[in-house]
């Protein structure tokens, strides 16, 4: 039996690689980009629109016969001052926790607006309205461990 698996992986390692060969036997071409600020950000995407103009451009971007790869960037010699959180927003909030066996669409409903996950007993269950109801709101559920 291991004898046939080890021949049927054989068979699609060769036919993968083909695969890659006549899809992408061409390396695409690659532009680096240095983004450093929300600037050179702005300046990059208006530029794109730019060329997004000329023929061909867009279908080369999405056949992915040219890539954009992120300079690097130039280490300073000065220490960085405190850099920017990367992300920006409020901050989270803990999750609405629920420690019923029997979780209904009721019990969802009775979360806070706000709410954006709920956490529940590693015994409870969730009724199918509930669940639709909790992805409805794009509520995650997280089960405790313990």
């Amino acid at each position: 039996m291991s004898a046939l698996r080890d021949e049927i992986r054989a068979i699609l390692r060769e036919e993968v690689a083909a695969l890659r060969n006549e899809a992408g036997g061409m390396t695409p071409a690659r532009e680096q980009v240095r983004i450093a600020s929300g600037a050179d950000l702005t300046r990059f995407a208006q530029e794109l629109v730019q060329r997004a103009a000329e023929p061909g451009f867009a279908d080369r971007v999405a056949r992915g016969e040219l890539v954009f790869d992120l300079a690097t960037p130039m280490p300073s010699a000065a220490p960085a001052a405190a850099a920017p959180p990367i992300v920006t927003g409020p901050r989270r909030t803990a999750p609405d926790r629920l420690d019923k066996s029997l979780i209904t669409e009721r019990d969802i409903n009775a979360l806070s607006a706000s709410a954006r996950s709920l956490r529940i007993a590693p015994s409870s269950r969730l009724t199918p309205l509930a669940r639709d109801e909790a992805r409805r709101r794009g509520i995650r559920i997280e089960r405790d461990k313990t």
